[in-house]
């Protein structure tokens, strides 16, 4: 509507809004590995991890795998607890190291101790290792979620391109 009000042509306002695919990095589809359907989020705050957890259930796959990835140490030790609730949610989490951005650890903080503090949860040494861990748990009928604000969506990139090359 604004489009047209700014005199926009109306044949160029209907084919962006078809050529539209939605937001980057926001429940951004990115291919299925061994049958589960892979996206990327940037979720990285719990009230924004949660609204993603509870769209993501209510979406009839049979289970949610969530891959996060905290970012800063201030913001994991500030909410961790926040966190550690809202992870729960997922049928199967694994967390990766936390994304440092410009931050030191100076708080003494680790995926380790939020992996201990959700129920299940497993902490990646390494995206390999991550990488590894959702490649073998994959299958039909699952959603696997990469999830954080840091280069977590490699991890969903990698998973996705070896799930093509086993299919040729």
């Amino acid at each position: 509507a604004a489009a047209l009000l700014l005199g926009m042509p109306s044949q160029a306002v209907a084919q962006g809004l078809r050529d539209f695919r939605g937001a980057g990095r926001r429940f951004e589809y990115k291919g299925t590995v061994k049958g589960a359907a892979v996206y990327d989020d940037y979720a990285h705050h719990p009230g924004e991890l949660k609204a993603l957890l509870e769209t993501a259930a209510s979406l009839g796959y049979q289970r949610v795998i969530c891959a996060f990835q905290p970012h800063t140490y201030t913001r994991t030790k500030a909410l961790f607890s926040e966190f550690a609730a809202v992870l729960q949610q997922a049928d199967v989490t694994f967390l990766a190291e936390i994304f440092a951005a410009r931050e030191k650890n100076e708080v003494g903080i680790s995926s380790q101790d939020l992996a201990a503090a959700v129920p299940g949860a497993r902490a990646a040494k390494n995206f390999d290792q991550l990488t590894q861990w959702l490649y073998d748990l994959a299958r039909p009928g699952d959603l696997i979620l990469t999830v954080g604000a840091g280069d977590i969506y490699t991890v969903g990139e990698e998973l996705v391109r070896r799930g093509q090359m086993e299919s040729t």
